[in-house]
C-alpha cells in the first residue's frame, strides 16, 4: 500500500471515530416554540431546521392540520405532546431524532404525567371485513406494555391488565391493516366485533431516510431486503446503483470492478438469477457491465439471497436478485427527471384512475457518445486497456493519418400498467427493453496506403411479463407469472485494404441469441398457526442460438463455423413446508422436482433450513433479535455463458443451455450463521461451503494464447466467511463488510488435473462506509480494500508453424502452472457530498461524486502478448509483453435528480 493510501485511510478513521464519538454523547434536545394558527407541516419543518429532527409522516395524515402552541424548553417527548394536542395524531420517537407521526381515531389529549394503572377486561371478536370469517391467530394488545393475546378459533379474545384507560387498543393480523382505538372506548361495553381489512400493500413502519445503513434489513428467510427509497447515494459513484449497492454487502463482489457483473460467494456472473418483476434479464449492465441496466427511479425493493434460497426460485446456482418495480397505486401524477456526465434518465407515474390504475413509463440514455467527458474516458481506458483498441489508440499518438473513434452507447425503457381487480386482485403488465452498442472504426489512410478495420458489438435484451396476486381467503394467497424474455448479442469485424470504395474485403461475424419463456403458479397456504406450505408449478422454455460465419468478398468465399441452436422445456414442481416447532425455532423443508425432456432425465433439489431465536422474537426490546440458522440444498443451473472476447479486448458473454451433450451443473451448498438486529444496528456472520460440478472450461477468463478447449467435466469449490456490522447514531451510521474466501477450481485436462485458484478468487474483501447527514447535506465514504487475484505466467516454446515460409517452427506460449502467481492488493477511496431540497411540490438531489478518491490506479488483472517475426520471415527472435489492466483513476462525477 502507497503512503498516500495509508495517509487518506488514517484521515479517515480519525474523522469516524470523531464523529461517532461526538453524536454518541449528543442529549435529547430541548425545544421552544411559538405557534399560532400554524400549518402543522410548517411546524415540524420548524423542528426540523432548528433542532436537527427528522419527521416521517404521511402527507395526507397532516394536510390542513393547525396548530395553536407556545413553550419554551420542553423536553422533546412533551413538547410534541403539546405539539400534537387536539389533534387526530400521535407520534413515537427513535434515538432521540427521528420522529414517526401517526394517525389516531381521536384526538391526541395525552396527557404528559399518567395515573397509577387500574386492572381492567376488554374483549371482542376479530373478523375478516369482506368475507365476515373470524381470524383466528389474530392479535390484540394494549400499545406499550406486556399485556396482549391471540384470538381462538371463532375469532375472540379475552384480555385483562392493569393498563390506562387511554392506552391504545391495537388489533392486527399478517396481511390486513392494523386497527388502533383507546381503551376506555372498549372498557365496560359488551364484547364487540372488530373488522379487519386486507392491506395489499403495507408500507413498514421505518424511518424514509438515505442512510445506507437503513437501505437493507435481514429477510426472514435469510436473505437481504432492500428498499429502494433508502438506497444511499453511492460514494465514489453518486445515483443510486442496484447492483452496486448489492456490492457493499460481504459475498457479493466484482472481480473486475465493474458494476453488475457480480461474482456471490465464488460463483460466476452466469449463476446469478436476476429478475426485474418476474422477467428473467440476461443483459444485466450497460458500458459493459460499468453500470447496471436497472433505471433506479422504477426501481421500489429488491429481494437478495446468497445462495439457500426458497424453492420457488432455481434455474440458477449462486444468487437470486428479484427486482420490483413500483407498485402503488397513487392520486396524483409524479415524474422526475436525472443526469449524470453519461446519462439522462427520467420517468412518469400517471394515475389512469385513482387507487386502481396506473401506468408507470421510465427511459435512460447516454448522451455523450464519444471521449469528451473524463468519467468516460476513465472509464473506457479501464475496460479496453489490453486489446487492440488500446494497442491502435496508442499508434495515433505518432500518426497523423490515422483514424481511431471508437463509440458506446446505451439506455434502456421501462413501461407497467397496474390495475386493481374486484376485493384482493391486483394485476400488472411490465415490459422492459435494455441496449449497448459499440462501434469502433480505424484505419490509416496517407492518400497511397489504406487499410481500415471496423468493430461493432451490439447487445440487448427485451422482455415482458404479466403478473396476478389475489388472496382466496385469509389463509390462501396466489401469485401467478408469465414472462418472456429475449437476449441477442452480436459483433462483426470488418478488414479492409486498397479499395476505399468496398465495405470490407474480409468479415467474421458471431449471432448469439437466447429466449425465455416462463410460467410460474405460486400458491401459499397458511395452513395453521405453526404451519406453511408453499407450493406450485413451474414451466421454463428456453431456446439458445450460437453462429461462427466468415465472408471474404474478394474470394466470394464464405464459411459457417458453428451454426448451434438448442430448444429445451423444463417443468419443475415445487414446495415449502415451514413448521414453526416452538416460538423460537422453525423449520423450512423444501423440494424442486425438474424434468428435463430433451435428456429424459429428473433433476431434484431438496433443501433445508433453520431458524432458532434462543432469546425470543423481539424487535423492539432494546436487547433487540438473536438468530442461529443455517441450511443446507442443491441446485441445479441449466444455462451457462461462454468468454469469447477475441483480441478487441472486450466484449458481451455468449449465452448457451443444457442440451443432450451439455449437462446442467449441480451445487450442493450448506450455510452455518448468525445475525442480531436491532432499530439501529445489525450484525450478520455466516460460514458457507459451495460444491459445483459440471462446469465448463469455455467460461474461464484465461491468458491470451490459452486453449481452454470445449469441456464439460469441471468442478469448483468455495469456502469463505461473511461479516456484516451496521450501526447508525445520530446523524451519522457506518457499516462494515468483511468477506474471506477461498474458491478453487479442477479440470482433468487443464493443470495437470490439478486445483487451480479460480480467476476471481479473492481471498479478503472489505468495504467500510460512513455517511453524515448535517442540515440539506449527506456526506459519504467508502474505504475498499482487497486481495489481489491470481494470473498465469506462461514460459516461450517453441511449437510447429504450417504457414510459414522461411522456418519450420515458430513460438508460442505455455502455461504450465494456471494462475499460481497473484495480484498485489488495492485499496480505493471513494467519496461524495449530496444537497438535498424538498419543496411543496418538488424534491431531489445534487451531488458531486469522485470515485478513486486517492488516484491511486491498482492492477485489475495481467495478461500476455507474444510477438514474433512475420510467417516469411526467419522465426529466430520473439518479445513477450506483459500488459497490466489497471483500475481508473480519480474520477469525478456530478449528477442531479429532480422529482415532482
Amino acid at each position: 500500500m502507497t503512503k498516500t493510501i495509508q495517509k487518506w485511510c488514517w484521515a479517515l478513521l480519525f474523522l469516524v471515530v470523531g464523529v461517532a464519538t461526538a453524536n454518541a454523547q449528543q442529549p435529547a434536545p430541548t425545544l421552544s416554540a411559538n405557534f399560532q394558527n400554524t400549518d402543522l407541516r410548517t411546524a415540524l419543518d420548524f423542528f426540523e431546521k432548528n433542532y436537527s429532527l427528522s419527521f416521517s409522516f404521511d402527507d395526507a395524515a397532516i394536510q390542513g392540520v393547525k396548530v395553536n402552541v407556545k413553550f419554551k424548553n420542553l423536553p422533546l417527548r412533551i413538547a410534541l405532546q403539546r405539539t400534537l394536542r387536539g389533534t387526530s395524531l400521535n407520534f413515537e420517537i427513535i434515538d432521540n431524532q427521528y420522529v414517526l407521526i401517526k394517525k389516531t381515531d381521536i384526538p391526541n389529549q395525552q396527557p404528559e404525567t399518567k395515573p397509577k394503572p387500574e386492572t381492567l377486561t376488554l374483549c371482542g371478536t376479530i373478523l375478516d371485513a369482506e368475507t365476515n370469517e373470524p381470524l383466528p391467530g389474530a392479535i390484540a394488545y394494549i400499545k406499550n406494555t406486556s399485556h396482549g393475546t391471540t384470538t381462538e378459533a371463532d375469532g375472540k379474545f379475552v384480555l385483562e391488565g392493569d393498563f390506562l384507560k387511554d392506552d391504545s387498543l391495537i388489533i392486527s393480523f399478517l396481511g390486513y391493516k392494523q386497527l388502533a382505538y383507546p381503551a376506555r372506548q372498549q372498557v365496560g361495553k359488551n364484547c364487540r366485533e372488530y373488522r379487519l381489512h386486507m392491506d395489499v400493500f403495507t408500507m413498514p413502519d421505518v424511518l424514509i431516510n438515505d442512510f445506507a445503513t437503513d437501505m437493507v434489513k435481514l429477510a426472514s428467510e435469510g436473505g437481504f431486503h432492500f428498499d429502494k427509497q433508502k438506497m444511499p447515494t453511492l460514494p465514489g459513484w453518486g445515483e443510486p446503483d442496484v447492483l452496486r449497492s448489492l456490492q457493499l454487502l460481504p459475498g457479493i463482489s466484482a472481480a473486475d470492478d465493474s458494476g453488475s457483473r457480480l461474482n456471490v460467494r465464488g460463483g460466476t456472473p452466469d449463476q446469478n438469477l436476476v429478475l426485474l418483476d418476474g422477467i428473467p434479464i440476461y443483459h444485466t449492465g450497460h458500458f459493459f457491465g460499468l453500470y447496471d441496466a436497472f433505471n433506479p427511479f422504477i426501481v421500489d425493493e429488491v429481494e437478495v439471497w446468497r445462495g439457500n434460497f426458497g424453492a420457488e426460485y432455481g434455474g440458477r446456482n449462486s444468487s437470486v436478485i428479484d427486482i420490483a418495480a413500483k407498485q402503488d397505486y397513487g392520486t396524483k401524477t409524479h415524474w422526475g427527471i436525472g443526469m449524470n456526465l453519461l446519462s439522462l434518465q427520467a420517468y412518469v407515474d400517471v394515475p389512469l384512475k385513482k387507487d386502481r390504475v396506473s401506468l408507470l413509463f421510465a427511459f435512460r440514455r447516454s448522451y455523450i457518445d464519444g471521449l469528451q467527458s473524463t468519467p468516460y474516458k476513465n472509464f473506457f481506458n479501464q475496460i479496453f486497456q489490453n486489446g487492440r483498441v488500446a494497442f491502435q489508440e496508442k499508434a495515433l499518438e505518432n500518426d497523423k493519418f490515422i483514424t481511431w473513434n471508437p463509440v458506446i452507447n446505451f439506455g434502456d425503457a421501462n413501461l407497467k400498467l397496474r390495475w386493481k381487480g374486484r376485493k384482493t386482485r391486483e394485476n400488472a403488465l411490465s415490459i422492459f427493453s435494455t441496449g449497448d452498442r459499440l462501434d469502433y472504426y480505424f484505419s490509416y489512410d496517407d492518400s497511397t496506403n489504406f487499410t481500415a478495420t471496423g468493430d461493432v458489438i451490439a447487445a440487448n435484451n427485451f422482455g415482458m411479463s404479466w403478473h396476478h396476486s389475489a388472496d382466496w381467503s385469509p389463509n390462501f394467497k396466489i401469485k401467478y407469472n408469465v414472462a418472456l424474455s429475449g437476449y441477442k448479442n452480436d459483433y462483426s469485424f470488418n478488414w479492409n485494404e486498397k479499395d476505399r470504395d468496398r465495405p470490407f474485403i474480409f468479415r467474421y461475424t458471431t449471432s448469439n441469441s437466447m429466449t425465455e419463456f416462463d410460467i410460474n403458479l405460486h400458491h401459499d397456504w397458511q395452513v395453521s398457526d405453526r404451519h406453511r406450505l408453499s407450493f406450485g408449478y413451474q414451466f421454463m422454455g428456453q431456446e439458445s442460438s450460437l453462429v461462427f460465419r466468415d465472408t471474404n468478398a474478394v474470394a466470394l468465399e464464405g464459411h459457417l463455423w458453428k451454426n448451434d441452436t438448442v430448444r429445451t422445456g423444463l417443468h419443475t414442481l415445487f414446495a415449502d413446508f415451514n413448521f414453526q416447532a416452538t416460538e423460537k425455532l422453525d423449520f423450512t423443508l423444501g423440494v424442486r422436482e425438474n424434468s428435463f425432456p430433451i435428456r429424459g432425465l429428473f433433476y431434484s433439489e431438496p433443501r433445508l433450513s433453520f431458524n432458532w431465536f434462543p432469546f425470543g422474537k423481539n424487535m423492539e426490546a432494546e436487547n433487540g433479535n438473536f438468530r442461529l440458522k443455517g441450511s443446507l440444498g442443491r441446485y441445479w443451473q441449466f444455462v451457462f455463458q461462454i468468454i469469447d472476447f477475441r483480441d478487441i479486448g472486450q466484449g458481451e458473454p455468449l449465452w448457451a443451455v443444457a442440451d443432450d451433450y451439455i449437462p446442467a451443473q449441480e451445487l450442493w451448498q450448506s450455510t452455518l450463521g448468525m445475525s442480531w438486529e436491532n432499530k439501529t444496528s445489525l450484525l450478520d456472520m455466516e460460514i458457507y461451503h459451495k460444491k459445483n460440478q459440471n462446469l465448463t472450461s469455455r467460461n474461464l477468463r484465461v491468458e491470451t494464447g490459452f486453449d481452454r478447449g470445449w469441456n464439460f467435466d469441471g468442478e469448483s469449490t468455495a469456502t469463505g466467511l461473511d461479516f456484516l456490522l451496521r450501526k447508525r447514531w445520530h446523524r451519522f451510521s457506518t457499516w462494515l463488510a468483511y468477506s474471506l474466501g477461498k474458491v478453487e477450481m479442477q479440470f482433468p485436462e487443464l493443470n495437470g488435473g490439478q486445483p487451480f485458484p479460480a480467476r476471481h478468487d479473492v481471498r479478503h474483501r472489505l468495504n467500510w462506509v460512513n455517511t453524515y447527514s448535517w442540515k440539506k447535506w449527506e456526506f459519504s465514504a467508502n474505504l475498499s480494500m482487497r486481495s489481489g487475484t491470481p494470473y498465469s505466467i506462461p514460459s516461450v516454446v517453441q511449437k510447429p508453424c504450417p504457414d510459414c515460409t522461411a522456418d519450420t517452427q515458430t513460438f508460442g506460449l505455455a502455461f504450465d502452472q494456471l494462475n499460481a502467481a497473484r495480484l498485489p492488493g488495492s485499496a480505493r477511496l471513494d467519496l461524495s457530498a449530496t444537497w438535498k431540497w424538498k419543496k411543496r411540490r418538488n424534491h431531489g438531489k445534487l451531488g458531486l461524486a469522485i470515485y478513486n478518491f486517492s488516484n491511486h490506479r491498482y492492477t485489475l488483472d495481467k495478461d500476455y502478448l507474444l510477438e514474433t517475426p512475420a510467417l516469411d520471415q526467419p522465426q529466430t527472435s520473439y518479445n513477450l509483453k506483459e500488459l497490466s489492466r489497471l483500475a481508473a483513476g480519480a474520477t469525478p462525477s456530478i449528477f442531479v435528480i429532480s422529482e415532482w
